[in-house]
């Protein structure tokens, strides 16, 4: 989940680029268009070259300095948007390794009942296979172990020193 997070995080943020520097690129176009009639409009208003020059270059000032704060205000965004986006995805990572305890947590929580039904199980299908394969020895003897202490149990068939 953590990978498929990230790859789609990656995504995101890579579609976010992608369309701000298309939008930006759109918004230049428009400010280059917007300069070219403001100077085809000046010449046609202004016959003496000295001036048209010299509104010329006044109209390509204001046009960097525009394009300047127009790139300024959406790089701004842009950061903000990225920021806001990064705290989502964050957040959405957080949540992921709250999940993953959880589901370990559950995980060990069942292995560790299985584990203590392990041993009852365990034994009982020792005792079934042995009633199934020495009727004779079950029936015989008694399901506990014997008193002894410390010695071998004829009784207890897993302790027994027998060519079984």
């Amino acid at each position: 989940m953590m990978e498929l997070a990230r790859e789609k995080q990656a995504a995101e943020l890579k579609t976010l680029k992608e369309t701000s520097e298309s939008d930006t690129k759109e918004v230049k176009k428009k400010l280059e268009a917007k300069r070219l009639e403001r100077i085809q409009a000046m010449i046609k208003v202004t016959t003496d070259k000295m001036a048209q020059e010299r509104l010329k270059r006044e109209i390509n000032n204001s046009h960097i300095q525009e394009v300047v704060q127009v790139i300024k205000q959406m790089t701004e965004s842009l950061e903000r948007h990225q920021e806001k986006l990064e705290e989502k995805q964050a957040a959405c990572l957080e949540q992921i390794r709250e999940m993953e305890k959880q589901f370990q947590q559950e995980a060990l929580t069942e292995y560790e009942a299985r584990m203590k039904g392990l041993e009852a199980e365990v034994k009982e299908s020792v005792k079934t296979c042995l009633r199934a394969c020495f009727p004779s020895e079950a029936e015989d003897k008694p399901e506990s172990p014997c008193g002894a202490s410390g010695e071998l149990c004829e009784q207890d068939p897993l302790t027994a020193k027998g060519d079984a």
